[in-house]
């Protein structure tokens, strides 16, 4: 199914997007837009939308299940687990847009979701989104001890050989993933703004609000 992106520029012209990898603020400037802006926002839940799919024409939202080999699905090559990442957003957009429709138009709505700029540039102008970013470094020290990914961890240290290795080994993925997006906003002339240790949340706010003109 293909929306008209004319149309999708009318109905969605309220909506703001956070792009870029993980680690760099997306989720905390989500949270600031919610609670001192009024806005809303829509989740990216995955199990939201597998039911509705098929392993043939959505595998990337079919995946990972319970009964994976958790060894093999968590120490693939990096290049076999970015792409499953980048196919698992394209998939799930054409969900994400139809409840983004569904959505109030009385308030304006923030998205926190990576993914290629070109899915989402034909209908979101680049005055309405940003891509945040933080360093490779920072990625490593913290994506896999994040709180909203304690189940991660919790299946790494439970069942694959050598948890720090497949932590280290998953990072390149994640790296990678926030690299290529940041590479690919930089091409479209999307604006970027890196996230660093000494950068607060408050002076990271203003510099989103102040690109969003809000």
């Amino acid at each position: 199914m293909k929306i008209n992106d004319n149309y999708l520029k009318e109905q969605l012209n309220h909506v703001y997007w956070l792009n870029g990898g993980c680690c760099a603020g997306k989720t905390t400037m989500t949270k600031k837009f919610i609670e001192e802006l009024g806005f809303q926002t829509l989740s990216d839940d995955v199990l939201r939308y597998r039911p509705f799919t098929s392993p043939v024409e959505y595998p990337a939202l079919q995946n990972p299940h319970p009964n994976l080999d958790w060894e093999r699905w968590f120490n693939r090559p990096t290049d076999v687990k970015y792409q499953w990442l980048c196919q698992l957003v394209v998939e799930m957009m054409e969900f994400f847009v139809i409840d983004l429709l569904k959505m109030p138009t009385d308030k304006p709505i923030i998205i926190d979701l990576g993914i290629m700029p070109e899915h989402i540039l034909p209908f979101i102008p680049k005055e309405r989104t940003i891509c945040l970013y933080t360093s490779d470094t920072e990625i490593e020290r913290l994506y896999f001890f994040r709180e909203d990914h304690k189940m991660i961890l919790d299946v790494i240290n439970a069942h694959t050989s050598n948890p720090a290795e497949t932590i280290k080994h998953g990072n390149k993925t994640m790296v990678k993933f926030s690299n290529e997006i940041r590479k690919a906003c930089v091409k479209n002339g999307i604006k970027t703004l890196e996230r660093t240790p000494s950068l607060s949340v408050e002076e990271q706010f203003k510099l989103v609000r102040e690109h969003f003109g809000l």
